[in-house]
Formats: structure tokens, C-alpha cells, sequence
């Protein structure tokens, strides 16, 4: 696996991670917030200078291109250490920690998070006795949920998977929401009305599309055709990706806004709302013995 992504990072014309991952933080401090992961991805791309071919290497798992996929994972590195949050799904901006300190900084958060993780494990496997070996790997669980969730929505009807978006919004708030999409409106699946604090209201039409691949410009400006005139702004979902030209046309000036929600943000809100999934948390006491209390105790004693 180590060899593939080499492999594939020299392809895509990707400098080491870490060096990467320092370029990410700086082109995010030269950005206006909040940004999206494919807003950063293009910055980067265009930073690198890659080629056309290079932005096209897809990435070892999903249908993503390699730097919209690293350029994920850096996101949700600096989210670990303090350097970023998420105001809304799908959207970053940098907190006061992101714009001060260095990325020395991040990484030294970063590896006492590793090693606080590290001896959680180490305690939940002799407490399950599991065996410790096991407890020290890096499992991929995230990915793994996450490619099971896709490969569900995949296999359900394009009906089905539009009644799934519906209770998706409803419940992330959205009032009088009505699947559409077998009554010729085009390209509109659904529409929703979303009040914000109950004080304004957007007539908002979404479209929902079970791709494996990316969504390019042309498919965002289709459906911002469909609904002009029938709503205020319009959700684009999909399984798939965006390419960073599907993200600029979503917000180009003077056009309605299109959201645009990919596979990764969909099974994030899913599972913010257990909606298609069962979340279990699981809580992991960190005990250590107190030097400093025995040595008290010794002093007081004497």
C-alpha cells in the first residue's frame, strides 16, 4: 500500500505529505473562510502547478481525485489539533489556534494526540482481551463505515435514495419538504423550505445523484437551470465527488448558490443524524498513578 501511494503521489505530481500538509496550512491562512475541501484542493493544485493528467489521478479508495482526497485527510488532521472547525458540514475555517500558531505546533498536538490514542487502545484490548498487537495497528475505521454507507446508498433505487435526501433535510431542520422527482421538474428531485433561526426563509431545490465518479460544472449548471425561478438556492448531493471546477461554478457571481454535498460530507451528516447508521460510543478511562502524591505522602510522613 506504502509502494502504491508512492506510486501514485509521484503520478499525481504531490510533494511528501508533511511537506503538503505545511503547504495546505499556508494556502488556508491566504484564503477567505470558510472554504470548502474543494475550494483548498484547487488552490493547492494550482499551487503545485499540476497538469490537467495530474489532477485526474484518482486516489487508491472512492472515486476522488489524489489531491481532493489528500487534501481531505489534511483538513481533518489540522480539525484533530485545534487548526480548523467545521461551522456547517462541508465547509472549514481556520480557529485562532490555525492563524497563530506554526505547523511545529500542530504537529507536536498531533503526536500526543497519536500517543493518548495509542495507549487507549493499548487499555481497551487488556480489557477485552484482544489480542495487543491488534490494539496497536491503525485500522482504517473511518473509511471503512464510510465505504460500507456509499456502497448501501449505491445499491438502493434512484426513489429510494431521493426519499433518503428528504429525511435527511427534514431532520436537519429543512420544513415542507417534498420529493419532486417523478413529476418532470427537470432536474429538481425535491423542495424544502430552510428558515435559520426562524427569521428568514430560502425556497431551497435539491438534486440528488448516486455517482461513482465527479460531478463537473456542466451537471451543477443544468441543475441551477432547473430551479431558477421555482427557488432561492439549490443542494447539490452525490455519493461521488466535485471536480474544483463544479465548485467554482457553484458559487460564480451573480447565479443562484448551488451547496454541494460529496460522499464523504453526505455520510458525515448521516451519521450526525443516525440516519442509515447505528453509532455507538464507547468511553475509555486514561488512569495513571500519581509520582508527585507518593512523594507528598513520603515527606509528610517522615
Amino acid at each position: 500500500m506504502t509502494t502504491r501511494m508512492s506510486t501514485l503521489r509521484e503520478a499525481a505530481g504531490m510533494p511528501p505529505p508533511l511537506e503538503k500538509r505545511r503547504l495546505v496550512l499556508e494556502i488556508l491562512r491566504v484564503m477567505d473562510m470558510p472554504v470548502t475541501k474543494a475550494q483548498v484542493a484547487a488552490a493547492v493544485a494550482d499551487r503545485l502547478g499540476l497538469s490537467a493528467d495530474q489532477r485526474a489521478v484518482m486516489a487508491p479508495k472512492g472515486d476522488i481525485p489524489l489531491v481532493d482526497w489528500e487534501v481531505g485527510w489534511d483538513l481533518s488532521l489540522f480539525k484533530n489539533t485545534g487548526f480548523l472547525q467545521q461551522p456547517r458540514v462541508g465547509m472549514w475555517t481556520l480557529t485562532d489556534d490555525g492563524r497563530r500558531l506554526s505547523f511545529e505546533d500542530h504537529r507536536r498536538r498531533e503526536r500526543e494526540r497519536n500517543q493518548q490514542r495509542r495507549r487507549q487502545r493499548q487499555e481497551a484490548a487488556a480489557t477485552t482481551n484482544q489480542d495487543h498487537d491488534a490494539a496497536l495497528a491503525e485500522p482504517e475505521v473511518e473509511a471503512d463505515w464510510q465505504q460500507e454507507l456509499l456502497d448501501a446508498m449505491k445499491a438502493i433505487s434512484p426513489a429510494a435514495f431521493e426519499h433518503l435526501t428528504a429525511e435527511l433535510l427534514r431532520t436537519a431542520g429543512f420544513d415542507d419538504v417534498q420529493v419532486t422527482g417523478q413529476s418532470g421538474d427537470g432536474g429538481i428531485d425535491g423542495i424544502g423550505i430552510y428558515r435559520p433561526a426562524g427569521l428568514v426563509s430560502f425556497r431551497t431545490a435539491f438534486q440528488c445523484k448516486r455517482y461513482s465518479g465527479s460531478v463537473g460544472p456542466s451537471a451543477v449548471r443544468d441543475f441551477r437551470g432547473s430551479f431558477v425561478g421555482q427557488a432561492d438556492r439549490g443542494i447539490f448531493i452525490t455519493t461521488g465527488s466535485f471536480t474544483s471546477t463544479a465548485a467554482e461554478e457553484a458559487v460564480r457571481a451573480g447565479a443562484p448558490t448551488v451547496d454541494l454535498i460529496d460522499g464523504e460530507d453526505l455520510c458525515d451528516l448521516l451519521k450526525q443524524h443516525k440516519i442509515g447508521v447505528n453509532v455507538q460510543l464507547r468511553t475509555v478511562e486514561d488512569v495513571t498513578v500519581s509520582s508527585e502524591y507518593f512523594e507528598r505522602l513520603e515527606e509528610a510522613s517522615r
